[in-house]
């Protein structure tokens, strides 16, 4: 139950920094299965009482388009000044899943552009294969949920047949509908 959902949380790479090169990168919130409830862990799989990072999340979606692989992941292929001084090469850090199992998923998040939430994301000549969210913001008090605040976030990746590029929208407390499908989505597409 709890221990192996949290051991795919782990390989996935969430509660943990990603080691991109990017300074003071938070590593999330992940509670841990021995001292939590099972309501909490239940909440979890949708999202509430877990804190990722947009790059987490990107990286998770790149290792579900690369076939299970968690990558480190980079923001520039190499360092110059007139003459190439670092070259930065790809690095994967562990297989999560299957290919198997990744390609199950990839269709899964392809029919949520075709016919689910995604729609508006849906280019014409690209199969995209994304997920939406939206996220309820704590109250500053701790006491339950802001009703008036949202996060709505979409992530994508693209093409599904030869996946190149991993897209990740969020807006935070859109002043436009209060879901993703009506802000991040048409964002992203």
């Amino acid at each position: 139950g709890k221990e192996l959902f949290y051991n795919y949380i782990q390989k996935f790479g969430f509660g943990e920094s990603t080691g991109v090169d990017l300074a003071n990168e938070v590593s999330g919130s992940v509670k841990s299965p021995s001292n939590t409830a099972d309501v909490d862990y239940a909440n979890m799989t949708f999202g509430q009482g877990i804190a990722v990072t947009s790059m987490q999340l990107t990286n998770a979606f790149a290792t579900i388009a690369n076939g299970g692989k968690l990558m480190k992941p980079y923001m520039v292929s190499e360092i110059s000044d007139g003459k190439i001084i670092e070259k930065i090469e790809p690095k994967q850090l562990r297989q999560v899943i299957s290919k198997d199992s990744s390609d199950a998923i990839k269709r899964m998040l392809e029919r949520v552009v075709k016919s689910g939430s995604g729609r508006p994301a849906a280019v014409s000549g690209y199969g995209i294969a994304g997920k939406t969210g939206t996220a309820q913001v704590p109250k500053a008090d701790g006491s339950g949920y802001d009703e008036n605040k949202t996060i709505g976030s979409f992530t994508c990746f693209f093409p599904i047949s030869d996946p190149k590029f991993v897209i990740h929208v969020k807006v935070e407390n859109p002043k436009v509908g209060g879901f993703a499908e009506s802000t991040s989505v048409p964002a992203a597409g």
